[in-house]
């Protein structure tokens, strides 16, 4: 969707208008000052309230206005997306329309740097396996002009639109990945998804196969791929900028479909497990997305893809496996799969000196059921990384909750035959889980895991947000890397 913040309407036209209002006596009277006397009319004549959920419409000079209810100010981010959403979705249905969009005071700056997000993706569709055409088709690319609430004014605002039209593809790329299912999307797919992306992006891109696997003594990605017959791939992408203030290293989970293994996981809601490349998604979407941003941080985007499938050569609970590192590690559970293979993919980024190492990964059940799908988990024992994505997340709003990463919780891992296990039973699944990549983090990396697993995706309608991926991480990070590398607030998110 093509986006634009104004000060004033444009002359009308064959635009859809549509006004988001809070709940007042005078709805109107807090809208932007060119459409105010329009609104204040339609107000009138539809007896609008601006309550919760009120929608009614109206004519005017302009032509028709669709106005929408937010019910008393002060709301939080969900409530405006899903009024948002709603509005956005009622436009599609019109092809040959632009849109207006109209926002009334009461609605912050954080919020509404959020909602152009959320405009600019407004009409992300994934449609490739419908069978009718008419269903299938894209819509044609829509302009939509932005009217921000007359306390924030429009030129603030300018550099939040060009960012979020400039992410809108790349979080749409994302997903898209995410939404595709595993008979399509397996190992080799991804890859060639890649490759093909950091073609168009002139991005540097190497892709290791099995045998180059296998030399790097990454045990743990061998393992968990020796269930299915489609080998694994190691992907490795860098963006390199002229001066280069320091290099990021982004690990992402890659498992492009997870039965669980061995420790096969209950047959309701399997299907979802498609998501759980999700990592190695949000991962090079965030290289792809410093390069469009021009950002003068070198990133490195590494993902181990593969699938973990139960078979007679799979791997089985109680193996002991010596890693990349060198450290040996029970197999508890098969399932518990996706640290294994970060594991050596965390291993790995030392060779490319980084200043700050960041992982991705839909690890645990257990983020889900602690935090919903509200934020992410964020793991860090570093204070200074920990207090900058919990501000990028506030900034962005995609949120992180820091969980800890106490010594404390080692014991837990203790295994009679090796090192350490891979899992430690139900209690502090999630916390557990990033004591275990710990001990694979290059000596003297500041590094944070981001558990990811309750908002890369969603069964159903939550929030605003549609079922499917989310593209949740891109925005976020981009926000950290600014902050962490001390660059200009003008073109913060």
């Amino acid at each position: 969707m093509r986006l634009e913040v104004r000060e004033s309407a444009p002359p009308p036209g064959k635009s859809l208008c549509i006004a988001f209002l809070h709940e007042s006596r005078d709805p109107s009277a807090g809208a932007p000052v060119s459409v105010r006397a329009e609104l204040a009319k339609a107000c009138l004549v539809s007896g609008f309230g601006g309550r919760d959920t009120e929608i009614a419409g109206a004519l005017t000079e302009r032509g028709g206005w669709v106005l929408v209810g937010l019910g008393p100010a002060g709301n939080p981010l969900g409530k405006l997306r899903r009024a948002l959403r709603r509005a956005l979705r009622e436009a599609l249905r019109q092809p040959g329309r632009g849109l207006l969009l109209a926002f009334g005071e009461g609605i912050g700056r954080t919020e509404m740097r959020a909602l152009l997000r959320e405009v600019a993706q407004g009409d992300y569709r994934f449609r490739r396996y419908k069978s009718d055409e008419a269903t299938r088709k894209l819509p044609r690319e829509v302009r939509a002009v932005v009217l921000p609430p007359p306390s924030i004014p429009a030129a603030e605002l300018s550099e939040a639109a060009r960012e979020a039209q400039a992410l809108s593809p790349v979080i749409a790329w994302a997903r898209d990945l995410g939404n595709t299912p595993g008979n399509d999307l397996g190992p080799a797919e991804l890859a060639r998804e890649t490759r093909s992306m950091a073609r168009r992006e002139g991005l540097r891109l190497r892709v290791l196969g099995r045998k180059e696997i296998e030399r790097e003594k990454m045990t743990g990605l061998l393992a968990v791929n020796s269930g299915s017959v489609r080998p694994p791939v190691f992907l490795i992408g860098e963006y390199v900028p002229p001066r280069a203030k320091g290099t990021a290293v982004l690990v992402g989970k890659g498992i492009t479909f997870d039965s669980g293994g061995i420790s096969i996981k209950p047959a309701p809601s399997m299907g979802e497990m498609k998501y759980d490349m999700m990592g190695a998604a949000t991962a090079f979407a965030c290289l792809r997305a410093a390069k469009r941003l021009k950002l003068p941080v070198r990133v490195v985007a590494l993902a181990p893809v593969t699938e973990n499938l139960p078979s007679g050569s799979a791997c089985r609970p109680g193996d002991i496996l010596r890693m990349r590192n060198g450290k040996t590690v029970e197999v508890d559970n098969t399932d518990a799969e996706g640290r294994l293979v970060l594991a050596d993919a965390l291993s790995y980024a030392g060779k490319f000196r980084p200043d700050v190492l960041i992982d991705y990964a839909t690890l645990t059940g257990a983020v889900l059921i602690a935090l919903g799908h509200e934020c992410a988990g964020l793991m860090t024992p570093e204070e200074d990384l920990a207090r900058e994505f919990l501000e990028a997340g506030e900034a962005t709003r995609e949120r992180v909750w820091r969980l800890p990463v106490w010594q404390d919780y080692r014991d837990n891992l203790k295994s009679e035959w090796a090192d350490m296990k891979n899992s430690a039973g139900r209690t502090a699944g999630t916390v557990n889980a990033a004591v275990f990549l710990k001990e694979f983090v290059p000596p003297g990396v500041p590094w944070a895991h981001l558990d990811i697993a309750g908002v890369a995706h969603l069964e159903k309608e939550h929030s605003g947000f549609d079922a499917g991926a989310t593209g949740f991480g891109v925005a976020l990070t981009m926000e950290f890397l600014r902050r962490h590398f001390g660059l200009s607030r003008e073109s913060r998110v």
